[in-house]
Parts: structure tokens; C-alpha cells; sequence
């Protein structure tokens, strides 16, 4: 497996790879009570996702200080991140075995409070169906399925929302922009779209 870590900014996130598998044989820890929570998430997202031709990884769990910093440093707010406990990661592929993209769940050690999706594609965004693909299943698992019913901020679904902010973005000269924060079911959403050098870096956000 080729390494690839993932690195994110104070003020973007930029993709360079993922995680090693050197650091899912030496991190990852056996299940406890405390964690069922994330693993139910990683497990449900793993099988919806494969129904969708997308393939996800085991979670690395990171539970200790370093591990965290050094991994799942995704607040530019230093007391924010001081509550990170817990954080798991985990890598997407394509049918083809192409690399995606990442999720990350941190919080509390019983419970995840932030969700980030992280999905890059090509200058020419010809992985724009995956990204739809992703962002809804993780949606529709981790916060409702409750899209259609309330059409927030009068978009009809995911699919919308996403060619929203791609319209923006492209539309304008600045390398990072945001969508409005929206909230279903208690839980607050955004999208940020940056250009990076490998063409565009999507990413969805989930607060708990």
C-alpha cells in the first residue's frame, strides 16, 4: 500500500494521501463499549457505501495525545481540539481502486461530535458523481433521511447542493469557499470546496 497522509490546515484542508498501513497495525485497538458508537457508523457508512461501488477501509482508531495531534488536528480553535478524545479514519476507493478520499469521526470517546469528509477530484471534477454518492449516503446514515422532506435552503437534494456551491466556486477567483451552514435534525452541515494543486478538494462537515 502506498503511504499517504492526510494533512489539514488552519485555514483549508489539503488531501496529500492517507495513512500508512503501518499505522493500521500498530494503532488499531480492540472495540470497547466506550467506542461502539463509532464503529456502528464506520460499519453502516463501509456497507452503504459498497452498495454505491464505493469502497471504505477498516478504521485506524486513534486514542492517545500524539495520535491525535498528529493525525486528527482538523480545529484551528486549540481549545476545540483539546476535547478530541477519540478519532478514527479510514480511506475511500472507487470501483477501480482509485483513492477518494477520506472520513473522519472525532469526540468524545462514546460519542463522535464532528464528522469530515474529504473527496478529491481532478481539475476537470470528473469524480463529481462519487462525491454526490458519498456525501449523500453519509448523510442520509449519520444525521436523517429527512433531505427531501424539508429541502433546505430550497435545494431539492444533496445532488443540488453540491452543484450549488460548484457553480460558486468556479464562478469566482478565490481558492476556498464555504456554503451556508445548514441543520437537520440537530445536527449542522457545510460544504467547503478548495482548489489544490491536484485539481478540487471537497469536503463535508457534520456537527453534532
Amino acid at each position: 500500500m502506498n503511504k499517504k497522509i492526510l494533512y489539514v490546515g488552519i485555514a483549508i484542508a489539503i488531501v496529500i494521501a492517507s495513512i500508512s498501513a503501518v499505522l493500521y497495525n500498530t494503532m488499531t485497538v480492540p472495540p470497547s463499549a466506550s467506542t461502539s458508537k463509532y464503529i456502528e457508523n464506520n460499519l453502516i457508512l463501509k456497507q452503504k457505501l459498497s452498495e454505491q461501488g464505493i469502497s471504505m477501509s477498516s478504521p485506524i482508531r486513534l486514542q492517545t495525545k500524539d495520535e491525535i495531534q498528529k493525525y486528527c488536528s482538523f480545529f484551528a480553535d486549540s481549545e476545540k481540539q483539546k476535547l478530541v478524545e477519540y478519532c478514527t479514519s479510514t480511506e475511500l476507493k472507487d470501483s477501480n481502486g482509485k483513492f477518494l478520499g477520506n472520513i473522519h469521526m472525532v469526540g468524545l470517546k462514546d460519542v463522535p461530535q464532528m464528522v469530515l469528509v474529504l473527496i478529491q477530484t481532478d481539475p476537470y471534477m470528473s469524480q463529481i458523481d462519487s462525491v454526490k454518492k458519498v456525501f449523500d449516503t453519509t448523510t442520509q446514515e449519520l444525521v436523517c433521511n429527512c433531505w427531501d422532506a424539508n429541502k433546505p435552503d430550497s435545494f431539492a437534494n444533496i445532488g443540488d447542493w453540491i452543484e450549488g456551491l460548484r457553480h460558486f466556486h468556479t464562478s469566482d477567483t478565490k481558492p476556498h469557499s464555504k456554503s451556508k451552514q445548514i441543520v437537520l435534525e440537530g445536527k449542522t452541515l457545510q460544504l467547503e470546496l478548495t482548489t489544490n494543486t491536484e485539481g478540487y478538494l471537497w469536503q463535508l462537515y457534520i456537527y453534532t
